[in-house]
């Protein structure tokens, strides 16, 4: 089961990448919940929503995997986002600048799909380099 959810786990992030919301969330329950993406905690289309918000302000970004670790029913994914400032991120004009951000996100499984995922990400550090926050 470990490998099974490592691999759903790789193809949301491989969805991802591709800016397919809705491959991301193919796997998971109706009743998903995605945790530290926004200040409260969001439903399936509560996180397509962000998400989307997010890919409009970076529309060149790639989603970088760079370690996938899978314990129980949790799998861990450390990732990066590159991308230009080229959309109107969260009533952000577009700066241009390039960035990148490193991320942990770690699923939860139940039942052969995602249950929950919390995200861990350098959003300052993304701010500072875009220049709307000093360093």
């Amino acid at each position: 089961m470990i490998e099974k959810n490592k691999s759903l786990a790789r193809q949301a992030m491989t969805a991802l990448d591709r800016r397919d919301l809705d491959g991301v969330v193919a796997d998971a329950s109706p009743s998903c919940r995605f945790h530290g993406w926004a200040s409260e905690t969001l439903d399936v289309e509560g996180y397509k929503g962000f998400m989307s918000g997010l890919l409009a302000g970076f529309p060149d970004s790639r989603i970088v995997v760079d370690d996938v670790v899978a314990e129980g029913d949790r799998v861990a994914v450390r990732h990066r986002l590159q991308g230009t400032h080229l959309g109107e991120l969260q009533g952000i004009p577009p700066t241009g600048k390039q960035v990148e951000a490193g991320g942990i996100v770690i699923f939860r499984f139940e039942n052969g799909v995602i249950a929950e995922a919390w995200l861990n990400a350098d959003m300052m550090g993304m701010m500072q380099q875009m220049g709307v926050v000093p360093a």
